[in-house]
């Protein structure tokens, strides 16, 4: 059996997968706090007599995205600083007040990973000290680390020679084009650390206390699971996780694994797709003119009467409305109707996902097919390690990308693994459920 919990700061909700069947599902509501939330949650579940619970996935976005964010000394690292102000990369309000400091060091590489100016790592190591006083998080973005972390690593080796208990970010995790998506991705990724530490350590304890085999993850905004150690390191990519975990609920309960999927509720309507059982993702969380997230995120976007029609896949209409006496809008027929929380069902039943997402010097078609082939197999064996079956483990993914203005003979490798497992046969339709209320 599987467990699902979305968490809150006062609430828990959770529920309880027996392969294709919803068997239990729990409310916690205004709690003393996140802690016992969580722990009357797991509780109520572990009523169910001989269940057996193998795996529990945690969906921790909506603690995330309401705690306050640490203080970031943010490091920048390029040939020069900006000229003036108007040249300076200014972080989105969401971030701007927690790069409490800011520093500037000369370095850099060109998308070749050619070396733009020598790394001044002699006058960062004079200064390091008065540059992390007081900081506990560390970012560090560097002009070209999205071809080689050379400059960053080594900053970053610097500061842990001083202080060890620094918490770092680089941005060569983050794979985004632009400077200012890598800087801002980097920076809320280390505000957020303390927070994904916090929620790594107490989600694990408690879930181990109840269920003492059970393997705790968390779920990711691809729709997929990691490790919930991995909370610590890369919180970001467990923001906003509800749009792809409802995206998978609705398909294991269409049974549809590969289609387009339309929802329908009460404040819009929205539309996204799955192949393979797993939501088709987007490499960028736009917010406007802003700068973007650079986290795998489940593509989903407003429906509007222009949407175009893929007729290869088959459409599923989802109406999640509690009140249905109105027809959907734009003359659509409902597939069908539910008042299952589609999200809680997709955060269970979660698949291990690896992304594998960089770029690569090509001089032919051989080479492009064997870097392609080494990021295949790269990013299947994350999955494993985190725990998904080899013989099971599947490329969702695979694209080589050319880069625009004139660089020949780079291409981007974006590639996606998941382990099929647990995953792709469908939860029962609500009338066909056998279902415990706790």
């Amino acid at each position: 059996m599987r467990i699902g919990l979305r968490l809150e700061e006062h609430a828990c909700h959770g529920v309880m997968l027996a392969g294709r069947t919803v068997v239990a599902a729990a409310a916690v509501l205004d709690a003393g706090s996140l802690t016992e939330a969580a722990e009357q949650a797991l509780f109520r579940l572990g009523q169910i007599k001989a269940a057996t619970v193998s795996e529990i996935v945690v969906d921790v976005g909506r603690v995330l995205t309401s705690r306050r964010l640490s203080s970031v000394a943010v490091i920048r690292v390029s040939p020069r600083p900006p000229a003036d102000a108007f040249h300076t990369s200014r972080l989105p309000r969401i971030v701007e007040g927690a790069a409490t400091r800011i520093l500037h060091v000369r370095g850099g590489h060109d998308i070749r990973a050619r070396e733009l100016a020598p790394l001044d790592l002699a006058s960062f190591k004079k200064n390091v000290a008065t540059v992390v006083e007081g900081h506990r998080n560390v970012a560090i973005t560097a002009l070209g680390a999205t071809s080689t972390d050379e400059h960053e690593a080594r900053i970053a080796d610097a500061i842990l020679a001083h202080d060890s208990s620094v918490r770092i970010s680089i941005s060569h995790d983050f794979f985004a084009n632009a400077f200012r998506d890598r800087d801002f991705t980097t920076t809320l990724n280390s505000a957020l650390m303390e927070t994904g530490e916090f929620l790594a350590i107490t989600l694990e304890q408690l879930c181990r206390r109840h269920y003492p085999g059970a393997e705790v993850s968390f779920v990711k905004n691809d729709g997929g699971r990691a490790r919930i150690r991995q909370l610590a390191g890369t919180p970001v990519h467990a923001l906003h996780p509800e749009p792809a975990s409802q995206l998978l609920g609705l398909a294991l309960l269409a049974t549809e694994p590969d289609c387009e999927v339309i929802m329908a509720d009460d404040k819009a309507m929205t539309v996204g797709a799955t192949r393979g059982g797993i939501p088709a993702s987007s490499s960028l969380i736009r917010a406007g003119y802003e700068a973007s997230l650079a986290t795998n995120a489940a593509a989903v976007e407003n429906y509007t009467a222009n949407h175009p029609i893929h007729p290869l896949a088959p459409t599923v209409v989802a109406d999640l409305r509690k009140d249905r006496g109105e027809p959907l809008p734009f003359g659509l027929n409902a597939t069908f109707s539910t008042h299952e929380d589609a999200a809680l069902i997709g955060c269970a039943a979660a698949p291990w996902t690896a992304w594998i997402d960089r770029l690569e010097n090509v001089d032919n078609k051989e080479d492009l097919q064997q870097v392609q082939r080494l990021a295949e197999e790269d990013a299947k064996s994350i999955v494993i390690q985190s725990g998904g079956s080899p013989a099971l483990t599947r490329i969702m993914e695979s694209n080589a990308y050319a880069l625009p203005y004139g660089n020949p003979g780079i291409v981007r490798v974006r590639v996606q693994a998941a382990d099929e497992s647990d995953h792709g046969n469908g939860v029962q339709p609500p009338h066909q459920q056998q279902r415990v209320a706790t």
